[in-house]
């Protein structure tokens, strides 16, 4: 999926939740800020350890 102008890959829960945050005026997510080996956490406390190439635009969201 595209997400903030990032092709994001995951299980269909990190996916929704990311889908959830875009849905939302006031929230949204800044890729920029993540590095490799960084958490994403969802709107229940689920961690997602973060794969992530800027030059690519490219997250992986692997459970954690």
């Amino acid at each position: 999926m595209l997400a903030y102008g990032y092709e994001v890959k995951g299980s269909q829960e990190a996916l929704a939740d990311v889908v959830e945050v875009m849905g939302m005026k006031n929230c949204w997510i800044n890729w920029n800020n993540f590095n490799t080996g960084d958490m994403y956490w969802d709107g229940n406390g689920n961690g997602y350890k973060v794969e992530i190439n800027h030059e690519a635009k490219q997250v992986t969201l692997k459970e954690w």
